[in-house]
């Protein structure tokens, strides 16, 4: 899908997307009002469809934007010349927190969108989705000369890698099942002591 919202000015793209979000997130699909979207994004009506055409478009394209924002964000601010594995994820993860603040929605609508939902369907919202980012950010340019000389490193990384997985799924189950809610400065502080216990597992 191309961003319908391309050419749209930034506060307003911004407005639309963060009131459509919102709206998705708090109601079911058939029950989401394209009023309350537009009476919060302070646009008409007729602007919206100018844009989309119909609500399932709206929706759509939340679900492409979902991938694409945080895909371009990590793409274009992560510092990949950062060999530390794990100044590296606390990077991303404050990468993510920075997109997050500016569309307060988005992890909730994310739940949606993610719900239920297989790899494959995943994939199939965004064809071109970089499968080689997820592999790069553990993989390219790493230095394994950190790591205690007895440790395997690939496992190591595999062991990081599933643990942090699992601390995000756990997350969204919570989430989904209304058991939290998402107070982003605590999961930053607790997401950051698992970093600190592995650290100190796998490194000199």
């Amino acid at each position: 899908m191309k961003d319908l919202l391309n050419n749209v000015n930034p506060d307003k793209k911004d407005r639309i997307i963060n009131s459509a979000m919102k709206e998705f997130s708090l109601n079911t699909f058939q029950k989401a009002s394209t009023n309350t979207i537009v009476k919060e994004a302070g646009i008409s009506k007729g602007l919206l469809f100018h844009y989309f055409g119909n609500k399932e478009t709206v929706f759509n394209y939340l679900e492409y934007f979902v991938f694409k924002v945080m895909t371009e964000s990590i793409i274009d601010e992560l510092n990949w010349d950062q060999k530390d594995i794990f100044l590296r994820l606390k990077e991303i993860t404050l990468i993510k927190f920075k997109v997050f603040q500016r569309y307060p929605y988005l992890a909730d609508f994310s739940l949606v969108v993610f719900k239920d939902k297989t790899i494959e369907d995943i994939m199939s919202i965004n064809p071109d989705f970089p499968l080689e980012l997820y592999s790069k950010i553990y993989t390219h340019n790493i230095d394994y000369s950190l790591f205690k000389k007895e440790i395997d490193k690939d496992k190591a990384i595999d062991i990081i890698r599933w643990t942090l997985e699992k601390y995000s799924d756990e997350l969204r189950v919570k989430t989904e099942n209304g058991q939290m809610t998402v107070d982003y400065s605590l999961v930053e502080k607790d997401f950051f002591s698992y970093i600190k216990i592995l650290k100190s597992s796998f490194y000199e």
